[in-house]
């Protein structure tokens, strides 16, 4: 069978808004810094309005749609699902997808809402505090899905974001039983601790009865598994996925794979302006890796190099797909 898509990916569509500010700001504001806040619209026009100047970046994000457009610029074929309005948010999202080379749904005409937007701030230290108004982004109608679409993909890449609402809880798991249905393999992301402390159990459901991979840094794989060190996450990890990537910032990486050791993947010096988009970055790079059938290591070691590129720019985006194709000539010619 040939696959029309390498990865369909599915998650919240959201407007991805950065702006650089001062500790001071956080606290005056009272935004929980390192953490993604869901916010309404109320709250989301007053920090806006509560910020000098104009937004260092914006971009279609979402982590999903971050790590779709990375393997999108590495040389992947693929599909995002996301929810937009036809309004300047929503269109600003699939317009910039769709000149990337990459298909979407298309934005609703008739919405009840706003499209979602992501304030992320930025503090000295390249700490990101996102604000999250969701919008109509977690407003997913199953009958909306592309059915032959997910099972004509590679691989499918499903948001742990959707937990948090019902509507995007039910589109993800329907996303994974038509790909299973399909034999499509099933890749999850946890997201960030706060939807693993807030929605296990949704999680959970989602996942059910297991993943082909799943992607989580070491703090959303300690809570998940309530325990306290790393190697005590690994059976638990893999009771749901039959691989798992535990990311740890610049230390790298340690993949887990049912029936074989665990393998510590280093990482790459850098210096961190802005944490943003790390984790997206990876997983797109290592989903690349799978696609083009590299082994465990070398999908790590790619997606290590192509974190710890981002983070040293402010954004989750490179600036234009030409950035992620001298990365992938980097990475394979060696000047790493």
């Amino acid at each position: 069978m040939t696959n029309d898509y390498h990865l369909f990916g599915i998650g919240n569509a959201l407007l991805d808004t950065e702006y650089q500010v001062s500790e001071r700001f956080l606290a005056h504001n009272k935004v929980l810094k390192g953490r993604m806040t869901l916010i309404d619209s109320a709250r989301r026009s007053a920090l806006i309005n509560s910020v000098d100047g104009t937004p260092d970046d914006v971009s279609a994000g979402g982590s999903v749609a971050n790590a779709i457009y990375a393997a999108q610029g590495f040389g992947c074929q693929n599909f995002f699902a996301g929810v937009v309005a036809d309004d300047n948010v929503g269109m600003a999202f699939i317009n910039e997808l769709t000149d990337a080379g990459i298909d979407t749904l298309p934005p609703r005409k008739t919405a009840r809402g706003d499209s979602g937007q992501c304030l992320i701030f930025i503090t000295p230290d390249g700490e990101r505090s996102m604000n999250t108004s969701i919008g109509i982004a977690d407003s997913f109608e199953l009958s909306e899905l592309p059915i032959p679409t997910i099972q004509s993909a590679e691989l499918v890449y499903v948001e742990g974001y959707l937990a948090s609402s019902r509507a995007g809880r039910d589109a993800a798991r329907n996303v994974i039983n038509h790909a299973r249905d399909a034999g499509v393999r099933t890749c999850m992301t946890l997201a960030d601790v706060s939807i693993v402390q807030n929605f296990k159990s949704a999680l959970e459901y989602i996942v059910a009865p297991e993943l082909d991979f799943l992607f989580c840094n070491v703090e959303e794989a300690l809570e998940w598994c309530d325990v306290n060190s790393v190697e005590g996450t690994y059976d638990p990890l893999l009771s749901i996925a039959r691989l798992c990537v535990i990311t740890l910032s610049e230390a790298g990486c340690i993949v887990i794979e049912r029936e074989h050791s665990p393998m510590r993947v280093l990482g790459f010096p850098h210096s961190p302006l802005d944490s943003n988009g790390a984790g997206d970055m990876f997983a797109g790079a290592y989903l690349t890796g799978v696609i083009n059938e590299w082994d465990n290591y070398r999908c790590a070691q790619f997606a290590n190099f192509a974190a710890a590129k981002i983070v040293t720019q402010i954004g989750a985006r490179l600036n234009s797909l030409t950035g992620y194709r001298e990365l992938w000539r980097a990475f394979h010619d060696g000047s790493r």
